[in-house]
């Protein structure tokens, strides 16, 4: 009796083993057959549960990437260069503008951009490239009533055209969310050469647009530009988001003028 039920036992375990590793083969040869993105995701309760459609799979996709954040310069008028604008009780045009310039790029930086701060002649200005340059000024002190305002000056982009059509772009952002955010007025008759013919704009890469900001008159505007510079960078920092995000915004017609 004891040599009869052996043999059955014996069969019975190399059955079990044949079998299981003929359903390994199967399991293992499918697992081949697919990508590595297209494994799915199996589960007990995807398995076994109820509700759960025949044949139904995850994909695994593959994990997009996040292209860089685009390049802003911040320039700080005068910074590490000269006083700039002196006031008669010492106030710096240099000094104000460096607070409003920190501002500014930390509130870009917050946006999720690369911001460089730059000096008033930094080298790193030669041949610079970015989606947007901007040099912050302020004017005079000279306590005129008239002289109330800010202004602004896009590159000429004499060699690339379309740095001149991108600047003034630039420009229409930051003089339309500038003026919404301090409530100053546009102050074009005091637009000098020194701001049309700014030396940055000889300096950096000719695709580069740009312009540069005076804030203000130290004068009548100085109760804004010094006891509020976070207000004055907020203004900025719009101005320039909205042209990187390409915002609507108001931008007059050429006149053959920067």
């Amino acid at each position: 009796m004891a040599s009869r039920s052996a043999a059955p036992e014996r069969e019975s375990a190399l059955s079990l083993f044949l079998r299981g590793l003929f359903w390994s083969a199967l399991i293992a040869l499918v697992l081949i057959s697919w990508g590595p993105n297209e494994v799915p995701a199996f589960s007990l309760r995807g398995l076994f549960g109820r509700g759960q459609q025949a044949g139904s799979a995850v994909v695994l996709l593959p994990t997009p990437t996040v292209p860089p954040a685009a390049r802003v310069g911040i320039i700080s008028g005068h910074w590490k260069n000269d006083s700039g604008a002196t006031c008669p009780d010492g106030l710096t045009e240099e000094e104000v503008n460096h607070a409003i310039a920190l501002r500014v790029v930390a509130d870009l930086q917050q946006a999720g951009y690369r911001v460089d701060l730059l000096a008033e002649f930094d080298p790193r200005l030669k041949n610079y490239h970015a989606a947007a340059l901007v040099s912050i000024h302020a004017d005079v002190c000279n306590p005129r009533p008239d002289w109330t305002g800010f202004k602004t000056a896009p590159a000429t982009g004499i060699q690339d055209p379309a740095q001149l059509q991108n600047s003034r772009h630039l420009k229409a952002c930051v003089d339309a969310r500038y003026a919404a955010q301090t409530h100053l007025p546009y102050h074009p008759a005091s637009i000098s050469r020194h701001m049309t013919q700014y030396h940055a704009f000889r300096e950096i890469a000719a695709t580069t647009p740009a312009i540069i900001i005076e804030t203000g008159f130290l004068g009548m505007d100085r109760a804004l530009l010094v006891n509020h510079p976070d207000e004055v960078a907020r203004g900025i920092a719009d101005g320039i988001l909205c042209y990187l995000r390409n915002e609507p915004v108001h931008m007059p017609a050429p006149t053959g003028k920067p």
